[in-house]
C-alpha cells in the first residue's frame, strides 16, 4: 500500500508561483528549472519567503550549473570563478540534460514528508518535542503569542489546515526569520529546553538582482566564493547528515551551506492521511551551541561603535531607496555606521554590462524585533540602477549618497524643530504624555513621499548633485500639510511654527554647507 504522504515531491508538485507573460501559476523545482528562460520572475507572495525560496534556487543554481565546484582551489582569487559565471549567463538557458540529471539523482532529497529525511526538516523532532507547536505557530501572518491578528482569525481550538505547497514556504519563513526565547521544549539524552535563538535573516531586508528572465536572476544572483571558500565539502540544508543538536551545527560552507543550512530552529511539518494538507507541526530549537558566523551576500551590514557588523534591521517606516547609497559604494567612509554592501554586489560589477545595466533590484524586508514580535513585511523594487556601482560610475555613486543624506538631514531636523514648536505651545501635562506631539508624524508622512520623488526624479535625469534647498522646500510644505486650519488661527501657534520654520532653514544651511 502506497502512503499517500510520501508522494508529494518538491521537483514535481506545483508550489513555487512564478509569473509568465502576466499570468501567475505554480510549478516544481524541475520545471522551474527547465523554463527558467521563459519565465518571467517568482510571483511568491509573503516577501519574508520569497527572500529565503531566492537562497535555495540559487544553491541549486550553483549545483545544476557547476559554479559551486568551479573555484579552482589552485588558484584562489575569483577571476576564474566570474568568468565560468558569466559564460553560464552566456548561454542564456540552463541544460535540460543537466537539470534532468540533477534531479534525478536527487529526487530523493526533495520529499517534504519523508519518513527518514522530510526536505529542510528535523524527522527526530516527533519523538523529542513533548507536544506538537501547533499549525497556526508556522504559518506567518496567523496570531500567535503576543502578535498582533494580520490577515484573519484563527483558533487553536480549530486549526485550519493548509496545502502542503504553501507550507513549504511558510517552513521557509521559520527557518529563516524564526523567534527568539520560548519555543516547544526539546529533550534530549533525558533533559528538555525550551528555548531558541533568532533566525540568521530575522529582521533584514534582503535585496536580490533580477534580470530579463528568471535564469539571468538565478545566475546573477549566485554569491561569489568568500575568501579561503572550499567548495569541496559544501552541503547544503536538505543534504547535511542528522547531527547531535548538542554538538556544534555545520560551519557555513560555500555556496549551498552558507545559504541553506545555517538555520538556528527545527521545523517538522505534520500532513493529513492524504498528504495534501499539513495540519500541524513541531518547531522548536536546533542547535544549543552558537554557530560560527557568516555574512549573508544580500544583506548590507552596518558596523557597531564597538565595531561589530551587524546586518542593518528592516524597518517597514523606511523606503529602501534610503539604502541605495549602501548598495552602490563598496563602503560609505563619511557615516557612523561604516556601512558595507551585500558582498554580492562585488560579484554583479564584474556582470557583462549589457546584463549588468539591465538588472533591477527587489528588495524583500521583515520588520520584526529581536524576539517574537512580527511587524510588517514588505517588498519593494528598485529600477536598473547598477551601471552607477562605484566600480562604474564613482562619482555619480558618491553623488548619489550625498543626496540621500541631505534627504535625512532635512527629515531629521524638520522632526526637530516640530517637535519644539509642539513643547512650546502645550501644557506640561501635554508634554508629558506625548512630548513630540502629532505634528512631526504628520509631518513626515508628507516629506518622505516626496522626497523619494524628487531622489527618483533626480536620478533619471541625472541630476544628482546634492541640493538642500530642494528638500528643505519639501519639509515647508510638509509644515504646511501637517498643521490643521485650527492650528493656523492661533496666535501662539503661528508664533512657535514661524520659529520652527526659521530654525530649519538656518541649521539646515549650517549643516549642509
Amino acid at each position: 500500500m502506497v502512503d499517500n504522504r510520501s508522494t508529494f515531491n518538491l521537483t514535481e508538485q506545483p508550489w513555487i508561483p512564478v509569473r509568465t507573460g502576466g499570468t501567475v501559476r505554480r510549478i516544481g523545482l524541475r520545471e522551474l528549472f527547465e523554463k527558467a528562460h521563459e519565465i518571467e520572475d517568482l510571483a511568491v507572495p509573503i516577501p519574508p519567503a520569497a527572500a529565503a525560496l531566492w537562497r535555495v534556487l540559487y544553491a541549486i543554481t550553483a549545483q545544476i550549473t557547476g559554479l559551486n565546484t568551479a573555484l579552482n582551489s589552485s588558484d584562489p582569487d575569483v577571476d576564474g570563478w566570474m568568468a565560468a559565471r558569466n559564460a553560464v549567463l552566456e548561454r542564456g538557458a540552463l541544460s535540460a540534460e543537466l537539470v534532468a540529471e540533477h534531479f534525478t539523482s536527487n529526487r530523493s532529497k526533495f520529499y517534504l514528508f519523508h519518513a527518514d529525511r522530510p526536505w529542510m526538516q528535523e524527522p527526530r523532532l516527533i519523538e523529542e518535542c513533548l507536544v506538537a507547536s501547533g499549525v497556526n505557530k508556522l504559518v506567518a501572518g496567523r496570531p500567535a503569542g503576543n502578535n498582533q491578528v494580520w490577515f484573519g482569525h484563527f483558533s487553536d481550538v480549530e486549526p485550519q489546515p493548509i496545502p502542503a505547497g504553501e507550507a513549504v514556504l511558510h517552513l521557509l519563513v521559520q527557518l529563516y526569520y524564526g523567534p527568539a526565547g520560548k519555543c516547544t521544549a526539546r529533550r534530549i539524552a533525558g533533559h528538555a529546553e525550551s528555548n531558541s535563538t533568532k533566525g540568521v535573516l530575522r529582521s533584514t531586508t534582503s535585496f536580490h538582482p533580477i534580470g530579463a528572465n528568471l535564469f539571468e536572476s538565478l545566475v546573477a544572483g549566485v554569491p561569489g566564493p568568500p575568501a579561503n571558500a572550499d567548495a569541496s565539502i559544501d552541503r547544503c540544508g536538505w543534504e547535511q547528515p542528522l547531527l547531535d543538536p548538542l554538538g556544534p551545527p555545520p560551519e557555513p560552507t560555500w555556496p549551498g551551506g552558507l545559504l541553506t543550512g545555517r538555520s538556528r530552529h527545527a521545523v517538522l511539518l505534520v500532513p493529513d492521511a492524504t498528504g495534501t494538507l499539513v495540519t500541524d507541526a513541531y518547531l522548536t530549537w536546533a542547535w544549543r551551541a552558537p554557530s560560527v558566523e557568516a555574512r549573508d551576500p544580500y544583506l548590507v551590514y552596518d558596523t557597531s561603535r564597538e565595531g561589530r557588523a551587524y546586518p542593518r534591521p528592516a524597518s517597514s517606516d523606511r523606503a529602501v531607496w534610503r539604502d541605495l547609497d549602501s548598495l552602490l559604494l563598496r563602503a560609505s567612509v563619511d557615516s557612523g555606521a561604516a556601512p558595507r554592501r551585500p558582498a554580492l554586489f562585488d560579484g554583479l560589477a564584474r556582470l557583462p554590462s549589457e546584463v549588468r545595466d539591465r538588472l533591477r533590484l527587489a528588495a524583500y524586508g521583515f520588520d520584526q524585533d529581536g524576539q517574537t514580535r512580527d511587524r510588517q513585511w514588505f517588498s519593494a523594487s528598485i529600477p536598473p540602477v547598477l551601471r552607477h556601482l562605484e566600480e562604474h560610475d564613482p562619482i555619480t555613486a558618491i553623488h548619489i549618497g550625498e543626496l540621500r543624506r541631505a534627504a535625512e538631514a532635512v527629515g531629521r531636523r524638520l522632526q526637530h524643530c516640530l517637535g519644539d514648536a509642539w513643547r512650546d505651545v502645550t501644557s506640561a501635562a501635554s508634554r508629558e504624555k506625548d512630548r513630540g506631539g502629532p505634528w512631526p508624524v504628520r509631518a513626515a508622512q508628507h516629506y518622505w513621499p516626496s522626497a523619494e520623488r524628487e531622489f527618483w526624479s533626480r536620478l533619471r535625469t541625472g541630476d544628482v548633485d546634492a541640493d538642500p534647498w530642494v528638500f528643505q522646500q519639501l519639509a515647508h510644505r510638509a509644515i504646511d500639510a501637517a498643521l490643521s486650519p485650527t492650528d493656523e488661527a492661533d496666535l501662539r501657534i503661528a508664533r512657535a511654527v514661524d520659529l520652527a520654520r526659521r530654525r530649519l532653514s538656518r541649521v539646515l544651511t549650517k549643516e549642509t554647507r
